[in-house]
């Protein structure tokens, strides 16, 4: 059975079969008054009943859409053949099973031995059907026999005659059953049918065993919504069933016993029930619940006594019973159930569906509407309780369509107030969570809230174990209940709305006099450091302090480290992003003074980015130290005596420049991190890093006194990540100056020796003078990154082939380099920019050396070169399609593609592909776009109309061309943005090659020589991102960067199948179509390839 057949919704509650001249505007008008006051929703049709043989079709709908079908027998219920019909029609839906009618008789004014026996008024009605020869009286007859065998309610009987009350005992049975139905969920269950794939319900009806399931997820995520749902669903297939919704709160409040009384009451319909314990309770549920298929769903349990007093084992429940908990703890659950549902976030489509159900008025479709949404909906992150709730919050703070300014301001600084302090509505219920956790756990939670967030599960749970917190048990119950994930780069991850949640409980304690554990933010140190508003105690646990983060000057005065005795935390740092080296710390607003007598021996935790003293406190002695980070500081030296740090893993020494000598390393053993990075003065290291047989990752890069190759490293078998030479020469001069290093010669490097580091999978050997690389390499089976940068070799060895896990290669700046030799096929990027003697590219279309990677050849002029084209022999398609082609033909193809364009290829700054992603990127001197581009327009925005019969389904992708310089250094490339007709983009964050914004990073073009650049960019379309698109899109180049990049001219042309499929008779035989990226010659995507195939160029 498929889950798409279990959902049956009753359109009606009651449906009733009587005759109307005898009761209609009696006894029945009472009836249906009666219903309408208790909400029952009954099928009524006050029409006289026309004159014809046969029921109406709708009254047959009726019939079947109503759950309670009523049958009452009057005295001359029998005469009319409509009333007999309907009759047949209720026996028959009765036999049905899914969904199940409940069927009840009513004898008004008869007995129901004369409706069983036909006598008196009915031996009468049926001898007139007999004479008008019916061929129904037989089907009729038996009808009458079934529905007067059936239990009923006689007025007589029960109520004595009293019409009122039987009208009432018939109204309070059925809703008494109508309350053992649906349950409310809600308005807006958005994403709820994916729930039910997921869980494949179907599987549970029929079954031939006790199944249970737990629903389990953070606060507010929607179980008990799911949970309530599926019960809605599913309770019609079950001979008895029961939702005890907040198991917890109403143990809390009543008693477990309480929770079980209502189990049974409305499994079994029993309702005065006696239980004097809880023990009693379960073995009165043992007994009972065996008897019969039921569904039972126990909503938000989170203690062992919820689960052993009510459901226990599924040995309790019959066979076919289905048994659903929810609750925030999948540890509590994970031995009860066979299987376990995630709840997870909405995606942003559904979030914005939700959050706009909630927040506005239908149809409200304007742009500010769309903007703002998408900027709730980037906070919250698919929190349905969240967006629910700010939606109900910010709804009508805007007028009518969000036309003004002012509106849309008003709704962004409303937005920004919650980010400061959350919703207390939301934070109420995600505290919850907060509040089951015990003192470890609490404390885990808030670490990771202020500082943990995107760090190495592995590394953190180190530091929390060395302040005693059994961090990897307590971090599982965390992900247990859904208060912190792992992403599968093994990080940890926080959902917004809980660390919000975090820091305001963190905020709250920092308050309360004697009580800040933590400080981590900057009001709060500027408040307890410059302003002394709050007295420093040894409270404080954590202390964390970014150098950039300050707009005003914060005077620290070290002598306070000696109130901070229980300080196990100190973290004083400054941001790095990736690929970016800092040499020095500069510009913050910090000023430390005094002396450094005293730090905590509590510390797990060590950074002090620059730290201004040159000797730690000599009785500093932090037995459980994890990680040590004091790069850019000028620390002397580190414990001239051996200390045993049995917990150290990291230590970073990076720019330490007046470091002389590192710490003896012998009773330090599980190191698995050092980084002595820039440490320009460091002579030795000391020979106890050979002992370091955990060492993952060794950085001596720019260590220039320091042997670049020593003997240790031979012994360092574990290694992962290795790095030697000189730092980039861009930024070695700002720290290399002050100790006249600058003209140091190196001496060439013939060879180095990598024997033993079969673990290793980064090597950064770039500017170590290298002549050549060692053949060796090639036996480094788990390399993944190589850097050799900068050095003076003119070819690689050919054993790089054997890198079958080589996934980046970068030769960035090796000036002698001619020819690049095969490369692993699984190679992912490949940077050869500024290796201006580079002229070949070797290996073969099999291996396909540009397939499913990113190319970067800035700045290779021999590479892309003058290709003079032979009149009477151009290269033919089939040669292009030739198998054997070399990666050699392909770069003369391209070079003929850029000539053809009426490019110099001499002039080529740079050529990018990524086949991954389907764009090309090239970049060269030039003031004109070629005529290909059937949009052009001055300036930096081009507008594209699109066909009348535009259809997203045959558009392929656009190429786009720019011709600009820049007028000042560039700090930011911006790139293009696509927006439709109505405003809205079409590219959410716009595009800029990686490349191409380094490029205008390093350099200054057009400021000296006023010569302009022109950039050619070709991207697949993508459909998610264009399925809006109508009337006409605006392409825009550097929009509101007009101080730093003037854009001459720009185009446009958008590839369709017509630009493909079209052949142009007209052009003379010498013209030539550009089909060479077509089969082996590689730029990968068949939508890369179409769309040069749709250049065509005549040669004059």
């Amino acid at each position: 059975m498929a889950t798409t057949s279990i959902p049956h919704r009753w359109k009606y509650d009651v449906f009733v079969s009587f005759r109307g001249e005898d009761i209609r505007k009696s006894f029945m008008d009472h009836m249906f008054n009666d219903f309408k006051q208790k909400g029952i929703h009954a099928f009524r049709d006050d029409r006289e009943l026309p004159k014809g043989e046969y029921i109406s079709p709708h009254l047959y709908k009726a019939i079947e859409e109503s759950r309670f079908l009523i049958v009452i027998f009057s005295k001359n219920y029998a005469s009319s053949s409509w009333c007999l019909r309907e009759l047949v029609k209720i026996l028959e839906c009765k036999q049905i099973e899914n969904p199940k009618y409940e069927v009840r008789i009513i004898f008004y004014d008869v007995k129901p031995d004369v409706v069983r026996k036909k006598t008196e008024s009915y031996a009468e009605a049926f001898a007139k059907h007999q004479d008008l020869n019916r061929p129904e009286v037989a089907k009729w007859m038996e009808a009458l026999s079934m529905a007067a065998n059936l239990s009923g309610w006689d007025l007589q009987d029960m109520t004595n005659g009293y019409e009122y009350k039987f009208i009432d005992c018939i109204s309070k049975e059925i809703l008494k059953k109508l309350c053992d139905g649906p349950l409310h969920v809600g308005d807006y269950l958005v994403g709820i049918d994916i729930h039910y794939e997921k869980l494949d319900l179907s599987r549970f009806v029929g079954s031939d065993k006790v199944n249970m399931v737990g629903i389990c997820g953070i606060s507010g995520i929607g179980k008990t919504t799911l949970a309530k749902a599926i019960y809605n669903l599913m309770y019609v297939h079950f001979e008895g069933s029961c939702f005890c919704e907040d198991v917890k709160e109403v143990t809390k409040r009543q008693g477990l016993i309480q929770v079980q009384l209502h189990m049974i009451g409305k499994i079994m319909k029993i309702e005065d029930l006696k239980i004097s314990s809880v023990g009693e309770g379960t073995m009165v549920i043992k007994k009972m619940m065996s008897s019969k298929p039921i569904l039972l769903v126990l909503d938000d349990v989170d203690d062992h006594e919820h689960l052993e007093a009510l459901a226990s084992s599924p040995n309790w429940f019959f066979p076919g019973s289905l048994i659903i908990f929810t609750g925030k703890d999948k540890q509590l659950l994970r031995y009860r159930v066979d299987e376990i549902h995630d709840m997870d976030f909405l995606d942003e489509g559904q979030s914005l569906e939700l959050f706009r159900s909630y927040a506005f008025k239908e149809n409200d479709s304007s742009i500010e509407f769309k903007e703002v949404s998408q900027k709730v909906v980037n906070y919250v992150q698919g929190h349905p309780l969240a967006l629910k709730h700010l939606g109900l919050f910010l709804y009508g703070k805007t007028v009518g369509q969000w036309e003004s300014e002012l509106d849309k301001l008003k709704w962004e600084s409303e937005l920004d107030k919650l980010k400061v302090y959350p919703y207390e509505k939301i934070q109420r219920v995600l505290r919850l969570s907060y509040d089951g956790l015990d003192l470890h756990q609490k404390n885990i939670l808030l670490d990771i809230a202020c500082l943990f967030v995107g760090e190495n599960r592995d590394f953190v749970a180190s530091v929390l174990d060395g302040c005693n917190f059994f961090a990897v048990t307590n971090m599982q119950v965390l992900v247990d209940k859904s208060l912190i994930t792992i992403s599968s780069n093994n990080s940890l991850q926080m959902h917004d709305m809980i660390q919000a949640m975090a820091k305001e409980i963190v905020r709250e304690e920092s308050i309360m006099p004697g009580k800040q554990r933590r400080l981590w933010n900057s009001s709060q140190v500027y408040n307890v450091f410059s302003e002394k508003k709050v007295p420093i105690t040894e409270e404080v646990e954590v202390l964390v302090l970014s150098l950039e983060k300050f707009s005003q000057k914060v005077h620290i005065d070290a002598n306070d480290f000696a109130h901070m005795k229980r300080l196990r935390i100190l973290k004083i740092y400054q941001e790095e992003k990736v690929y970016e080296q800092k040499l020095e710390l500069k510009g913050h607003n910090v000023i430390f003074s005094g002396s450094l007598y005293y730090l905590s021996n509590e510390l797990s935790l060590f950074y002090w980015h620059g730290c201004p003293f040159k000797y730690l406190p000599s009785n500093f002695y932090p037995e459980n130290i994890v990680a040590i980070d004091v790069s850019y500081s000028n620390i002397n030296n580190f414990w001239t005596t051996p200390k045993w740090f049995s917990r150290l893993k990291v230590m970073k020494l990076r720019y330490c420049c007046n470091l002389t000598t590192t710490p003896d390393f012998s009773e330090i053993t599980n190191l698995e991190e050092l980084s002595l990075e820039g440490c320009v003065n460091l002579v030795s290291v000391h020979p106890s890093i050979g002992m370091l047989k955990r060492l993952v990752v060794l950085n001596l890069a720019g260590c220039l006194k320091v042997d670049q190759h020593p003997s240790f490293v031979s012994s360092l078998i574990n290694l992962e990540s290795l790095s030697f030479g000189r730092i980039q020469p861009r930024w070695w001069t700002s720290i290399t100056a002050p100790f006249g290093l600058l003209n140091k010669q190196q001496h060439p490097q013939r060879s180095i020796s990598l024997a033993g580091l079969h673990m290793l999978k980064d090597l950064n050997l770039s500017y170590c003078n290298l002549e050549q690389v060692p053949e060796s390499i090639g036996g480094l089976s788990c390399l993944e990154d190589l850097y050799l940068d900068g050095n003076n070799f003119t070819s690689l060895t050919g054993s790089l082939s054997q890198l079958s896990h080589l996934r980046r290669l970068n030769v960035n700046g090796c000036k002698k380099l001619e020819v690049l030799p095969e490369l692993p096929h699984g190679l992912n990027y490949l940077d050869a920019s500024d290796c201006t003697s580079l002229r070949e590219v070797s290996g073969s279309s099999n291996k396909d050396p540009f397939r499913k990677r990113l190319n970067n050849f800035k700045n290779c002029p021999k590479l892309l070169k003058n290709v003079t084209i032979d009149r009477e022999r151009s290269t033919s398609k089939t040669e292009c399609l030739d198998s054997s082609m070399t990666s050699q033909g392909f770069i003369y193809q391209l070079s003929s593609f850029i000539g053809y364009l009426g490019f110099d290829t001499n002039r080529c700054e740079f050529f990018t592909q990524d086949s991954v992603y389907s764009n090309i990127d090239i970049g060269y001197h030039g003031n004109s776009i070629p005529e290909w581009f059937t949009n052009r327009s001055k300036g930096n925005q081009v507008k594209v109309e699109l066909p009348s019969d535009w259809c997203c389904d045959k558009f392929w992708g656009f190429g786009t061309c720019v011709v600009f310089k820049c007028k000042k250094p560039l700090s930011i490339f911006k790139g293009y943005s696509v927006n439709n007709f109505d405003g809205a983009s079409l590219n959410l964050y716009g595009y800029i090659p990686a490349v191409i914004e380094g490029y205008f990073d390093k350099e200054v073009i057009g400021i000296q020589d006023s010569s302009y650049l022109i950039w050619l960019h070709y991207s697949q379309y993508t459909r998610s991102e264009w399925k809006e698109a109508k009337n006409f899109v605006t392409f825009c180049f550097e929009k509101n960067n007009e101080d730093f990049v003037e854009v001459k001219e720009c185009g446009v042309r958008l590839i369709c199948d017509g630009d493909l499929q079209q052949q142009d008779v007209t052009k003379p035989p010498n013209s030539w179509k550009m089909d060479f990226l077509d089969g082996a010659s590689g730029l990968g995507s068949p939508l890369t390839k179409r769309f040069v195939n749709s250049f065509d160029f005549n040669i004059n």
